[in-house]
């Protein structure tokens, strides 16, 4: 005798973990905490692994490239829309299945790089598979966006949206900030282990436990309306690749029918204004002029608080004022903080890394005059590796650390202002029909222009030092301005001819 199958009342008595997707309340807080497991990680590689590779003496060279290369897979990620668009399983959610799958991935990458220390000889090691980790985490972000699209109510997708920027801004502090409190030792908290402060595989721990509690706790319990296949996709193989044809062919159009989205190509590709006071620079310049991790956590944790609260003033001014003239401007003012950091660095003698200035005058090289200051006053950078004290603890504070502080807060408040205006005015070069896989081309260029700029001032710093990279990049920085004049009329939708 077949056994009757349950009736919906009882499967969902069963249930012990609500469907979020189910209310607008849960909705919300469903895509705030996907994006919460987007952060954690970034925020984990960015920061945290730069601050100890470089105080475990790896070279700034070697720092940019491994920051640069964070931003790879990103720039990529648009080859994912169609495949996640394509290649789905009702049975298990279409959507809900990649979220699962690559948070599960970007699980087991991080767990991989566990055993090996961050040190110069496992560079190339850990690059390599954190740039696996991050092509998972690109391709998690196309099926959020594409469950956002599916399920949030015309209603609700301004405060949704928020909501998600505000959540990847948590999670980049919990993989960031948060994690170099526990690594320098919390002292307010009764628990010993939280004092003395954690090690690096408990920190990894800690990253992977995070994203692992989202997954159980919200992806887990997801239940997605089905999707329906046309008739292409029930055709098999060769139809679904038609498809995919078609596709592709519509979004090229939307690039090169019109003048004004061709330039927003070159746009994308460009720096946005200065980037070194937001990348690897930032955090190997403040390991230099003393900053412990939790000087460095607390500069990440209020940089990163103001940022968000600017992007959405940014978008609020450039929708009365006008994005691309607001746009000119933000991206004008993020030069003023980068020069005068170069100034004062170079004023204070911060000019070539430590390693780089001992080793040029132990060489016989000639060094420029500020590094030899450096190389007077400066301890090896083994030394540096185990200082936890404060730099703004003792009683003759390093007037360059004031400085420093104030420069990277100002500039990631303005480069705000920046991120908030120019999402909107991508998001009017994109054709409507097609508009998911040309934004994200869009942001993925945009996250190219992110991995050579790290490249190349990672070598600058070593080659040049500090001052002359920061005046570098704050002046290449502008040269995006002269694109926007060519960016005002709004593209035409292409034609697409009927089958």
């Amino acid at each position: 005798m077949k056994k009757r199958p349950a009736s919906p009342s009882a499967r969902e008595g069963e249930m012990r973990l609500p469907n979020l997707l189910a209310s607008r309340w849960g909705r919300l807080m469903a895509f705030f905490f996907l994006y919460v497991t987007e952060g954690i990680p970034f925020g984990f590689t960015s920061l945290t692994m730069v601050i100890l590779m470089k105080r475990a003496g790896v070279g700034d060279a070697e720092i940019g490239f491994f920051s640069g290369s964070l931003f790879l897979p990103w720039s990529w990620k648009w080859v994912m829309g169609p495949i996640v668009d394509l290649l789905y399983s009702n049975r298990i959610g279409a959507r809900r299945g990649w979220i699962i799958g690559t948070q599960i991935m970007m699980v087991l990458t991080l767990l991989m790089c566990m055993p090996f220390e961050l040190a110069s000889e496992n560079l190339g090691l850990i690059t390599a598979v954190i740039l696996i980790h991050n092509t998972f985490a690109a391709t998690q972000d196309v099926a959020i966006d594409a469950l956002a699209c599916q399920v949030l109510q015309e209603p609700e997708r301004g405060l949704a949206n928020g909501l998600m920027f505000a959540g990847q801004t948590l999670g980049i502090s919990l993989g960031g900030a948060c994690v170099l409190f526990l690594l320098d030792g919390i002292d307010w908290t009764g628990i010993a282990a939280l004092r003395d402060g954690i090690n690096i595989q408990a920190a990894y721990v800690f990253v992977v436990g995070c994203i692992m509690l989202v997954t159980v706790l919200v992806a887990l319990p997801l239940c997605e309306p089905q999707r329906e296949r046309n008739a292409r996709q029930h055709g098999g193989s060769n139809s679904a690749v038609d498809e995919l044809k078609d596709y592709l062919k519509v979004t090229l159009r939307s690039f090169v029918n019109s003048r004004v989205a061709l330039f927003g190509v070159v746009f994308a590709l460009l720096p946005h204004g200065a980037v070194a006071l937001n990348h690897a620079l930032q955090r190997t310049a403040a390991v230099e002029i003393g900053f412990s991790d939790g000087d460095v956590a607390s500069l990440a944790l209020v940089s990163s608080l103001l940022f968000a609260l600017m992007c959405v003033l940014g978008g609020v001014l450039s929708d009365r004022l006008g994005r691309l003239k607001c746009l000119a401007v933000f991206v004008s003012l993020l030069a003023l903080p980068t020069f005068w950091c170069a100034y004062q660095m170079e004023r204070e003698g911060v000019v070539l890394p430590q390693g780089v200035a001992a080793a040029g005058a132990d060489g016989g090289e000639q060094t420029p005059e500020g590094a030899r200051e450096v190389t007077e006053r400066a301890e090896p950078v083994a030394s540096v590796a185990t200082e936890s004290e404060s730099v703004f603890g003792g009683a003759e504070v390093p007037r360059i650390a004031h400085v420093f502080w104030w420069a990277v807060v100002l500039f990631m408040g303005l480069q705000g202002l920046v991120f908030g205006t120019r999402t909107a005015v991508f998001m009017r070069l994109s054709n409507p029909d097609v508009a998911a896989t040309q934004f994200t081309a869009y942001m993925s260029l945009m996250n190219l222009a992110y991995f050579y700029s790290g490249w190349w001032q990672g070598h600058a710093i070593e080659r040049w030092g500090y001052p002359t990279t920061l005046y570098l990049d704050g002046a290449l920085g502008l040269v995006c301005i002269a694109v926007l004049p060519m960016m005002r009329e709004r593209p035409a939708a292409p034609v697409v001819s009927q089958e």
